[in-house]
């Protein structure tokens, strides 16, 4: 029940009810329910998680990308644990900055090898209030 649109697919992937476009999504991939991934590149991972891992939104964050997560513009690497209900988004082009758990650059949001994104992060640039 997933929706894929000008999407390279490596070997190896679990995508479970998805919509993924314009994205490369690299080998071993873990995506789980209602994860919406636009313009991203997804490296996957150097092996799977160990039988038994909370695939849910316990406590364990498994090896991919968490139940209704919303992944655009960016740079996933390898081995990175994406918890459920993660929002990431593109900043302006030119946009350089350095956070806990991720950096952008030139607008690009990039998380690093083996990173862990806790449930609920949101990394967006912060819209102007009234």
């Amino acid at each position: 029940n997933s929706t894929l649109e000008d999407v390279l697919l490596s070997e190896g992937c679990c995508i479970t009810n998805a919509e993924i476009r314009n994205s490369v999504v690299g080998l071993r991939s873990q995506i789980h329910s209602g994860v919406k991934i636009i313009d991203t590149i997804v490296m996957g991972a150097d092996y799977y998680d160990q039988p038994g891992v909370d695939l849910g939104c316990g406590d364990v964050i498994p090896i991919g990308i968490g139940s209704d997560s919303h992944i655009e513009g960016a740079i996933i690497d390898k081995n990175a644990r994406i918890g459920c209900n993660v929002v990431i988004r593109p900043f302006p082009r030119g946009t350089e900055l350095d956070g806990d758990n991720y950096v952008v650059r030139d607008g690009i949001v990039v998380i690093a090898k083996g990173t862990i994104l806790p449930h609920g992060t949101h990394i967006e640039p912060e819209t102007s209030g009234s």
